[in-house]
């Protein structure tokens, strides 16, 4: 009997002692495993955009403002990327810090009709992806400041496999002449990562998925695909098959495979390629050099 009361105040004390997580909320999935490969078992992540879903044409739902009604902390990408997320914010009265992570990335500026817009797209290059876990920590430092050295001790190790993974990449270039690294995917979201591995890629549709591509965009993208042989031709995770497939198939040559994009894929497919920002990474490299050599 006595030793039933102790192991009762027992779990009593160890209930209270219990901390309780920060509740962080991401605008998509890509954030949201970096801030749980920083934060782990500190924090609380819940995602906005969930995976296999695309931030670009996003409708946020009376779910979504809950969510960001009890979270301590949010993280976006910024960069005019998440256009839906304002006014969001103004219906769940959040009042907390607003994070953004590429904060210290200096963006592809495109020309628009009416003013000049970003390229959101920065993560794929993974030292932009670095520059989102500092932003990423420190903003989870400033949050939790007794679990700081936990906090640094987290980041340097995600980091040093974010550095370990650039190096792979650029490796994996290294065989195949920089004149042949010509890629053709859905819409216009690779080029942070052809800039940083010397890949060009074309595109028919432009940095958001919810344009249309024009008759003349078409037609010479497919004549480009001709008369310079390109061999790897992706659609995208994210995106109709049949534009895509209908280029190749006026082109003569065939679809390779799948890259993500603005997603990761399902963790609840334990066959998926794409479950972590790394593992996303990895497998848009291997695809891109297989359709290079193929």
């Amino acid at each position: 009997m006595i030793r039933l009361f102790l192991a009762f105040l027992l779990s009593i004390n160890m209930g209270f002692c219990t901390p309780t997580k920060l509740k962080v909320v991401a605008t998509f999935s890509i954030l949201g495993d970096m801030i749980k490969s920083v934060g782990q078992d500190l924090v609380d992540v819940q995602v906005i955009v969930p995976e296999n879903a695309d931030p670009h044409i996003y409708q946020p739902t009376p779910k979504d403002v809950a969510l960001l009604a009890k979270a301590d902390l949010v993280i976006v990408n910024g960069l005019d990327f998440e256009g839906w997320f304002k006014k969001l914010i103004d219906n769940s009265g959040y009042k907390g810090k607003i994070i953004i992570a590429g904060k210290n990335i200096s963006p592809r500026i495109l020309p628009g009709p009416d003013a000049s817009v970003n390229d959101p797209h920065a993560w794929h290059c993974v030292k932009n992806g670095i520059s989102y876990v500092r932003v990423i920590s420190e903003a989870l430092r400033q949050a939790l400041t007794q679990q700081s050295s936990k906090l640094i001790e987290n980041e340097s190790l995600y980091i040093k496999k974010l550095q370990d993974l650039d190096t792979w990449v650029r490796k994996q270039f290294d065989a195949i002449k920089k004149e042949e690294r010509l890629v053709v995917t859905t819409h216009d979201a690779f080029w942070y990562y052809g800039e940083s591995y010397g890949i060009t890629f074309l595109s028919p549709v432009g940095i958001s998925t919810d344009a249309e591509p024009s008759a003349l965009a078409v037609a010479n993208l497919i004549n480009e695909i001709r008369t310079k042989n390109i061999r790897a031709v992706f659609i995208e995770s994210l995106s109709s098959r049949k534009l895509i497939e209908e280029i190749a198939k006026e082109a003569q040559c065939n679809v390779d495979g799948v890259l993500y994009a603005d997603s990761l894929s399902s963790p609840d497919d334990k066959t998926s390629p794409a479950q972590t920002y790394i593992d996303m990474i990895r497998h848009n490299t291997l695809e891109i050099i297989k359709g290079l050599k193929s």
